[in-house]
């Protein structure tokens, strides 16, 4: 039984073990962690931990303290963070606050709130694209250091830096195994440029929950290191989602290789021009400059030469297949012989899973029976204007709560910008439920209206 007078409780920061027994029961005596000692003194009736993963229902919830769990109930009174209204708003493994009282042999919430992203980040903590391209030019296990992706799987696998790891920001507590053992290796994050919040996010999360001690944002994000003309990843999963989607022209697919070559063995819908003739590759390109490319070759050197060189003459969607057709058969796709595309086909068009803004608004407007409308913003976001008739489930929380949604409507996703609704459709794309999602700006005004800016 938890006595609230002579008990303080905080997060498992770091490795430090705190005096906790089992279940709902906690040791009278605690102690501030390592990481939290700036920051958090001894609080009487307080628990900081993290948000237990599938614990939260609109009356409970579980904190995951130092591995330890302990079960809390809330109600009506329970005094809840700005715009918040349910446990169920805030993601498995959210850095949360909560004040608690023993009432009827439980713990009960009296209070909860949760970390935010930090608005301000220090120069020291931001890395420039120049020394994140001399740090990758280095062996990441000698280096000690690993570069993390922490947007969504579909962005990751559509481009991103070499060498990168996917931990998308929004389903973090389903991606942490993929963190470095080692709490003194150079993390470098990224995500989608000045104003995406998920680096920021991600910092504190790494920093403040984790104990990492050498953690870095590369704060101008993936749109910037595209503009540098460095080299971009493309991963055989989108190239397979795309064609399998029927969309075989919404990219150009290049076989850099010699043709007896590329003649032998190829991937499904390439056409074949021979990195050695750079001038011909240019010449057969679509005329439009934003035209999806994807090169590949055996030697990934010369298929990021390519991709400069294309880059240069202003394409600005280029990139190169990850592990070209080696890393193609590895995935168990498979191979084509004596079947290249005999020429550059495209068609500019939208990728699998988005919807455009008229089908949108149109959808809006006539509330069709066969769809529903979800909002994966914050609760505070919502709070400054919503589409009326839409359903709140916060991106980070999608991952316990899709069950919520009904089985016999599609599922239309949209945020606020498009990032959280492409994650949003990875996981209801996992779970096997029909959907597509908006990518497009939205701008609220203070009457609640909006306006809708497609990309």
């Amino acid at each position: 039984m938890l006595k609230a007078k002579n008990i303080f409780l905080v997060p498992a920061l770091a490795a430090a073990t705190l005096a906790i027994m089992t279940g709902q029961a906690v040791a009278a005596k605690a102690q501030v962690v390592k990481n939290c000692v700036k920051c958090h003194q001894d609080e009487a009736g307080t628990v900081r931990g993290f948000m237990k993963a599938g614990s939260q229902t609109d009356s409970s919830f579980a904190i995951d303290v130092d591995g330890k769990t302990v079960e809390v109930s809330y109600d009506g009174s329970t005094k809840m963070a700005k715009n918040l209204t349910t446990a169920k708003e805030l993601a498995d493994g959210k850095l949360i606050m909560v004040k608690v009282k023993e009432e009827g042999g439980k713990n009960v919430a009296t209070e909860l709130s949760y970390k935010t992203p930090e608005a301000y980040s220090h120069q020291e903590r931001i890395i420039e694209a120049a020394d994140l391209a001399a740090l990758l030019k280095k062996d990441p296990k000698k280096a000690n250091y690993a570069i993390l992706d922490v947007r969504g799987v579909s962005y990751y696998e559509e481009g991103h830096l070499p060498g990168a790891i996917v931990i998308p920001n929004y389903r973090f507590a389903k991606y942490k195994d993929r963190l470095p053992k080692d709490k003194n290796t150079l993390i470098v994050t990224y995500c989608n440029g000045y104003t995406c919040s998920m680096s920021p996010n991600f910092y504190r999360v790494l920093t403040e929950g984790y104990g990492y001690k050498n953690v870095k944002m590369f704060a101008s994000g993936f749109p910037a290191w595209r503009v540098t003309g460095q080299p971009i990843h493309t991963e055989p999963e989108f190239v397979k989602y795309v064609m399998d989607s029927g969309q075989k022209d919404a990219f150009v697919l290049v076989d850099l290789r010699s043709p007896d070559k590329a003649k032998a063995e190829h991937i499904p819908g390439a056409v074949n021009l021979p990195a050695s003739d750079m001038k011909a590759i240019w010449q057969a390109m679509p005329s439009d400059k934003k035209a999806r490319i994807i090169l590949y070759s055996d030697k990934m050197a010369e298929a990021e030469k390519a991709m400069r060189d294309l880059r240069v003459n202003a394409y600005d969607v280029v990139s190169v297949l990850a592990g070209g057709v080696k890393g193609w058969k590895a995935k168990g796709y498979p191979v084509a012989a004596n079947s290249l595309v005999a020429e550059v086909k495209y068609k500019k068009q939208l990728i699998p899973g988005q919807i455009s803004v008229d089908e949108f608004k149109a959808i809006v407007k006539n509330q069709p029976t066969d769809k529903v409308i979800v909002d994966m913003r914050r609760p505070d976001e919502r709070a400054k204007g919503k589409i009326p008739g839409s359903i709140s489930i916060p991106v980070d929380t999608l991952d316990t709560r899709w069950t919520e949604l009904p089985k016999d409507k599609e599922i239309i996703i949209h945020c606020q910008a498009g990032p959280r609704a492409s994650v949003g459709f990875d996981v209801l794309k996992e779970h096997g439920v029909k959907a597509r999602y908006l990518f497009a700006g939205f701008k609220w005004n203070k009457d609640g209206s909006y306006e809708i800016k497609g990309k």
